[in-house]
């Protein structure tokens, strides 16, 4: 008695489903321009679809036919679409010149609020360091302890 009774239901289940998962194939002119307007179950059916041509000749098939296909399988949609669009470039460039330039502003005003230059940067102290090195044999392979030595030792070029 159940089974007499779940039997109309079913079918009545099943004739819905299937008139509502027959759609209509959605046509393949200008798919490149309409491809992001379709809906997910549209975009499915014409790839299904293009998928049935393409099993068949393909010498049969049409320019739009090709032209479809060509787009669903390497268009830029989905997982290829560009990252970057008109303009990143020019703002990647702006970006980086402000960072930079707000560096340099940052160097400079530390530097003008920067006091002397400590005792150890000048000649005097430098010389100093030279004779010290030579008085107490500091790096006697290659150093200002050396033999043959000719290079300025601890003196940097800087101005005092």
């Amino acid at each position: 008695m159940i089974r007499a009774l779940a039997r109309p239901a079913v079918r009545i289940t099943q004739r819905r489903s299937a008139s509502t998962s027959a759609t209509p194939v959605v046509p393949l002119q200008n798919i490149e321009t309409r491809w992001a307007t379709l809906s997910a179950q549209e975009q499915s059916s014409v790839a299904k679809h293009l998928e049935q041509i393409q099993a068949g000749e393909w010498t049969k098939m049409t320019a739009e036919q090709k032209k479809a296909a060509y787009w669903v399988a390497f268009g830029p949609h989905g997982a290829r679409t560009p990252l970057t669009g008109p303009g990143h470039s020019l703002k990647v460039a702006a970006g980086t010149t402000a960072v930079v330039g707000a560096a340099g502003a940052l160097f400079l005003w530390i530097r003008s609020k920067g006091g002397e230059k400590p005792s150890t940067m000048t000649k005097e102290w430098q010389e100093a360091s030279n004779e010290y090195a030579r008085a107490n044999k500091i790096n006697p392979i290659s150093g200002v302890a050396s033999e043959d030595y000719k290079g300025t030792g601890f003196v940097s070029s800087s101005k005092n």
